[in-house]
């Protein structure tokens, strides 16, 4: 029925509203009492109120949340809409390439759909709603997807919270363990060897021929990874917190230790590490990222700690940013600290004054941001339940994302070299995606 002829019966079916309206307020000139007279004028303004009802021939409104302009998905694309009528929404279908994918009988839609199996992804969203009146729109977007970008995974034994890459091997600090995982070939990583430690290993760095680990409750360990299929303790120190993350520059360790603070440790003989110094940090220190003559502490909720470092004997605060949530990852590069901020995701931070750092620009990511890494144009956001997270930050005011990586359990921690990256992803291991394909 087209527009013209449903106004049509709409009108006539309208009249037989207002004539009874019009014998009604005859009626109510007459002798009824008021309480009568209220009755029937409540009726007849029910009955002019449905006839307007009639006359509703506005189609739904439909608004895409996700998936979002210009942003890459890998396989699983996410769908959430809202679709807003005067009328109760009939039926939504979703097609995909001009396909119907399915049908929906609600307003909030909030899925996902799975394109693994398909040969060749679909390049275009289209949604048609239909309300209970027949009226009916579309909407569509263009969509992008990533296909065969997980080029590998290792299962480790235990929990992969950490993992720093260097000379084709990926070590992963693996909860209990040290794995050493050869890289040399992405898309088949194979184990080159692993170390025991006797904490929990939760965070790694290395430098030359030493693997250092944050070890919890057993502090640093410092272990010879000169020959990957056979490593062996070369020394340990036991801090004074729990060491949960590290960063190594120079013959220094700089170790967030928890309640600890943060502990900077002479490794120049590694058999012997001893400490150079320590800053008690306001919160509970989790991520460290050595720059220059600073050090640069993720303190939970103590937010951006930036210690002066230049005498590593005695460090001093130079200058601090609180940001909304806890800190819990920092990755520093030029003029910016970009900080993982738990529920408010990154945040890029201003530091080219230390002593005065501000806030830049913002990027909510949809779960837990637990650390980042940057390179080039763009940071790699480990974001918990929702994977990778890859965001341009070309200009650090408007940071936008770019693409999105799955992972089957919580994601931790990430390291990002030539064009790939290793993600430790928890109970799913060490994972190794392809970011070649970014914009």
């Amino acid at each position: 029925m087209n527009s013209l002829n449903q106004k049509k019966t709409a009108e006539a079916a309208c009249i037989k509203f207002t004539a009874p309206f019009r014998a009604v307020c005859s009626i109510t000139r007459g002798g009824l009492p008021p309480r009568g007279r209220l009755a029937l004028l409540l009726l007849a303004t029910l009955a002019l109120f449905n006839c307007d009802a009639l006359f509703d021939i506005a189609p739904p409104k439909i608004e895409i949340i996700e998936p979002q302009e210009g942003v890459r998905y890998w396989n699983l694309l996410p769908c959430k809409l809202e679709i807003t009528d005067n009328r109760l929404i009939d039926r939504v279908d979703i097609f995909f390439d001009d396909e119907l994918a399915h049908t929906f009988h609600e307003g909030a839609i909030d899925t996902g759909f799975d394109f693994f199996s398909l040969e060749s992804p679909p390049t275009t969203l289209n949604i048609v709603a239909y309300d209970e009146g027949g009226n009916w729109t579309e909407d569509s977007r263009d969509i992008s997807l990533w296909y065969d970008v997980l080029m590998g995974s290792y299962n480790t034994p235990s929990n992969a919270f950490d993992v720093f890459v260097s000379g084709g091997y990926a070590y992963v600090a693996d909860e209990s363990s040290l794995q050493i995982i050869d890289v040399s070939n992405p898309a088949s990583p194979s184990l080159a060897g692993s170390y025991d430690t006797p904490g929990y290993a939760i965070g790694i760095s290395v430098s030359g021929s030493y693997a250092y680990v944050a070890d919890e409750e057993s502090g640093l360990q410092v272990i010879n990874v000169a020959n990957p299929a056979s490593p062996t303790l070369a020394g340990a120190y036991d801090t004074p917190g729990y060491a949960i993350g590290i960063s190594v520059s120079g013959s220094y360790a700089y170790v967030a230790d928890d309640h600890g603070g943060l502990q900077v440790i002479n490794v120049a003989n590694p058999a012997s590490p001893a400490l150079a110094g320590s800053y008690d940090t306001p919160g509970y220190a989790s991520g460290v990222f050595v720059s220059g003559s600073f050090a640069y502490v993720a303190d939970y909720y103590g937010g951006l700690q930036i210690i002066d470092v230049s005498n590593p004997a005695s460090p001093t605060l130079a200058g601090s940013y609180d940001t909304p949530d806890d800190a819990y990852g920092v990755f520093v590069s030029g003029d910016y600290a970009y900080v993982a901020d738990w529920s408010s995701g990154l945040l890029i931070i201003d530091v080219s004054n230390p002593a005065n750092p501000t806030l830049a620009g913002v990027y909510n990511t949809p779960s837990r941001a637990y650390d980042v890494f940057v390179t080039g144009n763009y940071a790699y956001v480990v974001d918990g339940y929702s994977g990778l997270q890859i965001i341009d930050v070309s200009n650090p005011a408007s940071p936008a994302l770019v693409g999105t990586y799955d992972t089957p359990d919580l994601a931790f921690r990430v390291s990002v070299t030539g064009s790939y990256a290793y993600v430790a992803g928890g109970d799913g291991g060490l994972l190794i995606f392809d970011v070649s394909g970014l914009p």
